[in-house]
């Protein structure tokens, strides 16, 4: 079966460094989005409608329902095309989810610009990463390299490669040419660092197009800029000293060692499930299904990602206002 883990585009011969990479940067920044519910306040919103409950409850323990069911019936050598296509899907998120916190981050650069930008631009920008997902997706469906590069790829895949590649490139210069326009001097604060950071982020993306195992590289970049995201909005989450979960959260957060050695450990269990699905089904035992169940969290992180940065939930930026923005002064 496909994996959708990263440590995969890994050569085989480094298993060490791959656990160590994806313990101390990606199993970290999955553990740190659960801390969502460590906050009452949260949690009284993930429950305050049926459409939160779907979102914040139902689907988060479906998926982790649909690694259990996976593994413990051992559908992938069952039913291999449902694996294939259940780990296709991840892929696409693993790919999509990254491209969208480069399209966010780079909203509150621009908003630090306090311009009006054209309602295209962001359109425009939110192009150009699912065009970099699709070719992303190609390249990982030609065996981890551009098409273009390989001898005996088919001409289809070539066609489509160059197809959402050019698309990738022509929307990047749509982008750069709405910051362009809306830019009203040359020396105007903050158009070069969100101009810096979207090439930054857009050539990082692309240079895995090319050869999967670069996609590291911007997964790097990823996982600190989720880090330095993440700390502000942890300190800043509001805490009820009257519930019990938010007393042993807000103990852990007093406590910066032990909040990091809780991460740590966390990591340590999350990246070790990862790829336990693709043990053999004889291998049921309960640590090996416990294991499954962390690796899910993968699958899940992925999805209330989507969620939790929509700065136009009302929720959500009522209470992050302060942290990543600046709070609105009511009229005199």
């Amino acid at each position: 079966a496909m994996s959708s883990l990263p440590d995969r585009a890994i050569p085989p011969n480094e298993p060490a460094f791959t656990w160590l990479y994806i313990w101390l940067f990606g199993g970290t920044h999955i553990g740190l989005t659960l801390t969502i519910y460590g906050s009452r306040s949260n949690r009284r919103y993930f429950t305050s409608s049926y459409r939160n409950l779907a979102v914040f409850v139902a689907v988060p323990l479906g998926l982790l329902g649909c690694y259990l069911t996976i593994r413990m019936l051992g559908l992938g050598t069952s039913v291999p095309w449902l694996v294939l296509g259940f780990w296709a899907g991840l892929r696409f998120f693993n790919f999509f989810h990254l491209t969208r916190q480069t399209f966010g981050v780079h909203q509150m650069f621009k908003a630090r610009t306090r311009t009006q930008f054209p309602a295209w631009a962001k359109r425009a920008e939110n192009g150009t990463g699912l065009a970099l997902v699709a070719t992303l997706m190609v390249t990982h469906a030609a065996g981890g390299v551009c098409p273009l590069l390989l001898a005996d790829s088919s001409i289809a895949l070539r066609a489509v490669w160059l197809g959402c590649a050019g698309l990738a490139a022509m929307l990047y210069v749509v982008s750069m040419a709405a910051l362009f326009r809306a830019r009203p001097t040359h020396d105007a604060p903050g158009f070069r660092e969100a101009m810096l950071y979207f090439t930054l982020q857009t050539l990082g993306t692309a240079a895995a197009t090319l050869y999967l195992p670069l996609y590291l590289a911007a997964l790097a970049m990823h996982y600190v800029e989720y880090h330095v995201l993440m700390v502000p909005r942890i300190a800043n989450q509001e805490l009820d000293p009257s519930r019990r979960i938010d007393r042993a959260y807000g103990w852990l957060r007093a406590r910066p060692f032990c909040f990091l050695l809780a991460a740590l450990g966390l990591s340590a269990l999350i990246t070790t499930g990862m790829g336990s699905m693709d043990a053999e089904p004889s291998d049921t035992a309960t640590w090996g299904v416990l294991l499954t169940a962390f690796d899910a969290l993968v699958a899940v992180h992925y999805f209330l990602e989507m969620q939790i940065w929509r700065f136009s939930d009302p929720h959500f930026r009522r209470s992050l206002a302060g942290v990543y923005f600046a709070k609105r002064v009511p009229a005199s």
